[in-house]
């Protein structure tokens, strides 16, 4: 093979390298962008859906949607109020049991049993407390 030929094969074959490579990249990036702008308009809209939902439910016109809005928003505020709480009084539970169980389970047991109550409480399997 001739010199020339082999050098416009090697030039050819970078540039296909760095072409595909540039692609991935790309690719990556816009779809990391795209679910981290998912994630926060999800958290954003999620009341305004479940509003919007109701009112639908509800067809009211939009004079009732404008009276039932802040009414809706303060119940939405006690149900996250009362989540938050009914979590913790769960989670205090939870531990509580743990306790009992600790001197009668295993070491390898307790470990076990803490990381399903992980996962069940959102958490990773192997996070530690």
């Amino acid at each position: 093979m001739k010199p020339e030929r082999k050098k416009a094969l090697i030039s050819i074959s970078i540039t296909l390298v760095v072409g595909i490579l540039i692609g991935a990249l790309t690719v990556g990036l816009l779809g990391r962008n795209a679910q981290s702008r998912q994630r926060a308009n999800g958290q954003k809209e999620g009341r305004e859906i479940f509003i919007e939902k109701i009112l639908k439910v509800a067809e009211t016109d939009a004079d009732q949607a404008k009276q039932i809005r802040p009414f809706l928003y303060e119940t939405m505020d006690k149900i996250d109020s009362l989540q938050k709480r009914t979590d913790h009084d769960v989670e205090s539970a939870i531990n509580a049991l743990e306790a009992k169980l600790r001197p009668i389970l295993s070491e390898k047991q307790m470990e076990k049993l803490q990381q399903f109550h992980r996962r069940g409480r959102g958490g990773k399997p192997n996070q530690q407390d």
